[in-house]
């Protein structure tokens, strides 16, 4: 009895410390998603211009809410782009004091930054030189050809250059492929301005989103024209104006922040995203 005794106050000491070390580990997931939020929002407010003490009383209050003990933990900005954050906790042993064990101290460690969204999708079928993108001014977008035998309109994969098929595209960004930076895009030469500026003008006030491209990058010409694209931004139609081959488009382009997006961090150009680095 005295040997049964024994043996099970030690099976039921494992037991208990089997049950601390178990909770420590769900406290240990808590501490990480606890430190990937605390770091994506404070790097989202960098991403929107806030300040960095800002975007460090953020992430004190994500911590917080997530049940991290503000004390411990550490949070900072480093460089104006890039928040890191090492979220901490003490979990308070229920069996593990038997053997000495008050307390287990639990920890993770994330880093965020913004920078250019790295892929997109939902995209208007024209592109736009990267040159002339401009945060909150006003823009005049085109205003003549923008490739051998093209228009600056842009087509998806499988389909073949037709009004009809522009149309479509224009009325439904949805249909867009998704894009990457550095992925080229077919032109859709043979459509001017007239056929579309009806579709075009549904969406005045409205935000679409466009490619980017550097025209020095541009391939072959009419059916075989490809753009690279360098980058996606928002953009706010105000108007459009046709004369002839001479095509306008009003408006400007606007700040876009996505949140828990593949970036290219420290990259400032067109819409920006706010993602996981480590």
């Amino acid at each position: 009895m005295v040997i049964f005794s024994l043996s099970m106050f030690i099976i039921i000491g494992m037991l208990g410390v089997v049950l601390d070390l178990g909770y420590s580990t769900v406290m240990h997931r808590q501490m990480q998603f606890a430190a990937d939020a605390a770091a994506l929002a404070g790097a989202r407010d960098l991403a929107n211009g806030e300040s960095e003490s800002t975007a460090i009383a953020r992430m004190g209050a994500v911590l917080t809410a997530n049940n991290a003990d503000v004390g411990l933990s550490t949070y900072t900005v480093i460089n104006s782009s890039y928040t890191d954050v090492s979220a901490k906790a003490t979990v308070q042993t229920l069996f593990s004091g038997l053997f000495g064990i008050d307390d287990i101290s639990v920890g993770a460690r994330s880093t965020a930054s913004f920078g250019q969204l790295q892929e997109s999708d939902h995209l208007m079928p024209f592109v736009v030189e990267e040159d002339q993108w401009v945060l909150d001014q006003p823009v005049v977008l085109w205003g003549d050809r923008n490739g051998p035998g093209n228009f600056g309109w842009v087509r998806w994969s499988g389909q073949n250059p037709s009004t009809p098929t522009l149309k479509s595209n224009i009325d439904n960004p949805s249909q867009s492929d998704v894009v990457a930076i550095g992925e080229m895009i077919s032109g859709h030469p043979g459509v001017s301005f007239n056929p579309v500026q009806g579709n075009l003008n549904a969406w005045i006030g409205k935000q679409i989103t466009l490619v980017l491209y550097d025209p020095a990058e541009i391939q072959g010409s009419g059916n075989n024209l490809t753009y690279r694209a360098r980058g996606f931004a928002r953009f706010v139609m105000t108007g459009t104006y046709s004369h002839g081959n001479h095509s306008e488009i009003y408006g400007s382009f606007v700040s876009y922040v996505a949140f828990g997006e593949a970036i290219n961090p420290g990259i400032t150009i067109g819409a920006q995203g706010v993602g996981l680095v480590q």
